[in-house]
């Protein structure tokens, strides 16, 4: 069948082993600073909108529609949403959204060209005639800064400044400076006569440190953000966007920097259990006026996601022309649907397939609910980067997969490896990857080859396809987030029909990636199943004991432990019979005992004449006391 080869195009510095994710590292901030003519601020491919447009940002649903909400209401449609609350969500969609509205606000018109399937022509505004104020929850001061210079140290003393300058914040100084939210007089000084937009991005860090700073600083910040929606509802020139996750998506995986923050704030030390503690308390009321006022829009949808990466890593993608490859699989899917999620086998499938070419819909999903799970992994600056070594192996491979699987993530590359593992905390685990799947030190092992490897060369592929390496691939890298939990995990380890599904292809069949799967349970040292799970373990297998007896102990030596084992057994003496162990031939069974002998048969014996032994004693010398031979 067709390979990713044929309808893709890699960009030219993945290829080149060059590609840096770190241009796609994105953040408000010094956007905003480049227009306001910070000249430390370099060129790149955020800072110029054109490049932007074109080479950075995808035109997802979500992004569109903020797009047309904002500046179709600074044109006066009083029908469209004033505040929109932007769902941080895996794909980079909330920055790429806060960026895109702040080119087009600075510059309009002048885009026209490279946004013209993004945002209708007549929504582009004139260059310079919309206000763009942009805060950053990390960045805005919470306690008065000593010096003679002007720094807001509130939220609406900062906006105030960003829309008019010090000529502005002076003439509103007294409501700008108190920590009490302000009212009606400030809001008309400020915004009267004006078209501002106003993004607010992470607003759960700030309201956590408004909350250390001072008692009651969060409900002020609730009585604020109320007042300031109810000035937007009602004037057409005030537009917002804002980011605030849930106290569980800001905080739960960032206690400790949530706690060097609010320890910065107060002076003094405080524990990660009492930093969260302050988050909740403080979220709680700004998340309720947020919720009532504010429209909930996600930028990047889950079958977004491929499109956003596929622009990020490749020049072309040809879908329509894989769509051949799309039938084949679906065509597998029917004829294995009992074995397989039910979701492989659904109506809407077929086009989620197509959508996500050149990835399967199983390796985002790994990407976006597992990896981008684990709280050092950095979204989507460390997907790109493992997906671009992955494309860079399997064009070097000339590979004939027919897209990309989480198995075809190239564990034995030292940097996925390093990124993999070292983000999920997980380098725990590198010898499990060594010994059982095949990785980086792989070759150093007794053998040079992992069991997964060694079980490849038993039972080849037709196609030569690497069938366990790739199973057991996969189930290692579900096995990398969630660890703490252990099995009862909802993110930890993979099930059989979930594995079938996200190793196979059309060349590459559900039955044989089973027996890849049962093969798990002879000849994997640290992969296991359990309650239904096939996951990685530190603790080896008995399948490791065994291996390594086999190894250590040579023939002679069993037969040795054999015998001593069957002698200890079975032992001779106050019983009714007498006892002659290792028997192969006639003459070792004694005759004239005038009591029962029983001839405990070697286990080593190859061939045995039972009727020589009991009616001959020897070579041409008949047994007299035949009746009393008894083997065993």
């Amino acid at each position: 069948m067709s390979s990713i080869l044929n309808f893709c195009k890699p960009r030219p510095e993945i290829l080149a082993g060059t590609f840096n994710p770190e241009v796609f590292t994105a953040s408000l901030s010094p956007i905003i600073e480049y227009y306001r003519g910070n000249q430390s601020i370099m060129d790149n491919i955020y800072t110029d909108a054109t490049l932007f447009f074109k080479e950075a940002t995808y035109p997802t649903q979500g992004l569109c529609s903020v797009l047309s909400e904002v500046f179709g209401r600074l044109a006066g449609d009083m029908t469209v949403p004033a505040i929109h609350r932007l769902e941080t969500a895996f794909g980079g969609g909330k920055t790429h959204a806060l960026i895109a509205t702040t080119h087009i606000a600075y510059k309009g018109t002048e885009l026209q060209e490279v946004t013209e399937n993004i945002l209708d022509k007549k929504l582009l505004p004139t260059p310079g005639s919309i206000v763009v104020v942009g805060v950053g929850g990390e960045e805005i001061e919470v306690h008065k800064p000593k010096g003679e210079a002007l720094i807001p140290y509130t939220l609406w003393g900062e906006i105030a400044y960003q829309v008019g300058g010090e000529a502005l914040y002076r003439e509103v100084e007294e409501d700008a400076s108190s920590y009490a939210a302000p009212g009606k007089t400030y809001f008309e000084k400020v915004f009267t006569g004006r078209k501002v937009i106003i993004m607010l991005d992470e607003l759960a860090q700030y309201a956590a440190r408004l909350e250390a700073a001072r008692h009651d600083g969060a409900n002020q910040l609730a009585a604020f953000l109320m007042a300031l929606h109810s000035y937007a509802r009602n004037h057409a020139g005030v537009a917002l966007l804002l980011t605030l996750a849930s106290a569980t998506d800001a905080f739960s995986k960032q206690t400790q920097r949530l706690a060097e923050l609010i320890s910065q704030v107060r002076g003094d030390e405080v524990d990660e259990d009492d930093a969260l503690s302050i988050g909740e308390k403080a979220i709680k009321g700004v998340a309720s006026v947020v919720a009532r006022d504010a429209v909930q829009i996600t930028p990047v949808q889950a079958g977004e996601i491929s499109s956003v990466l596929a622009k990020r890593l490749f020049i072309s993608v040809e879908r329509e022309k894989a769509s051949q490859i799309v039938d084949d699989y679906m065509n597998m899917y029917a004829r294995n649907s009992a074995s397989l999620p039910e979701e492989a086998t659904s109506t809407y499938f077929k086009d989620r397939l197509l959508a996500s070419y050149p990835f399967h819909p199983t390796l985002i999903d790994f990407l976006n609910k597992k990896l981008a799970a684990a709280e050092n992994f950095q979204g989507t600056r460390g997907v790109l980067r493992v997906l671009a070594l992955a494309v860079r192996s399997l064009w070097d491979k000339q590979s004939k997969a027919p897209m990309i699987h989480a198995c075809h993530l190239d564990l034995r590359s030292e940097r996925v490896v390093n990124e993999i593992l070292g983000r999920t905390g997980s380098s725990d685990l590198l010898f499990v990857l060594n010994v059982d799947v095949g990785g980086v030190d792989t070759g150093a092992l007794e053998g040079g080859q992992s069991n997964a490897e060694l079980a490849d060369s038993r039972n080849p592929h037709p196609q030569s396809y690497p069938l366990y390496e790739y199973t057991w691939k996969t189930v290692f890298l579900h096995s990398l987030v969630g660890r703490e939990e252990g099995i009862d995990s909802k993110i930890l380890g993979i099930t059989e029909p979930e594995a079938l599904f996200s190793v196979s292809y059309p060349d590459l069949t559900p039955p044989q990636v089973r027996t890849a799967l049962e093969a798990i349970n002879d000849h994997a040292f640290y992969l296991r199943q359990e309650q239904g799970k096939y996951y990685a373990s530190e603790q080896p297998t008995i399948n490791s004991v065994l291996a390594r007896i086999r190894k250590t102990v040579n023939a002679e030596q069993i037969e040795n432990l054999l015998k001593t084992a069957s002698r200890k057994i079975i032992t001779g003496g106050s019983g009714p019979f007498h006892i002659e162990h290792d028997v192969t031939q006639p003459e070792h069974i004694p005759d004239g005992k005038s009591k029962p002998v029983l001839g405990i048969v070697s286990l080593t014996a190859e061939d045995l004449d039972v009727e020589a032994i009991v009616t001959r004693k020897g070579v041409n010398m008949p047994r007299e006391q035949q009746n009393l031979v008894y083997l065993l």
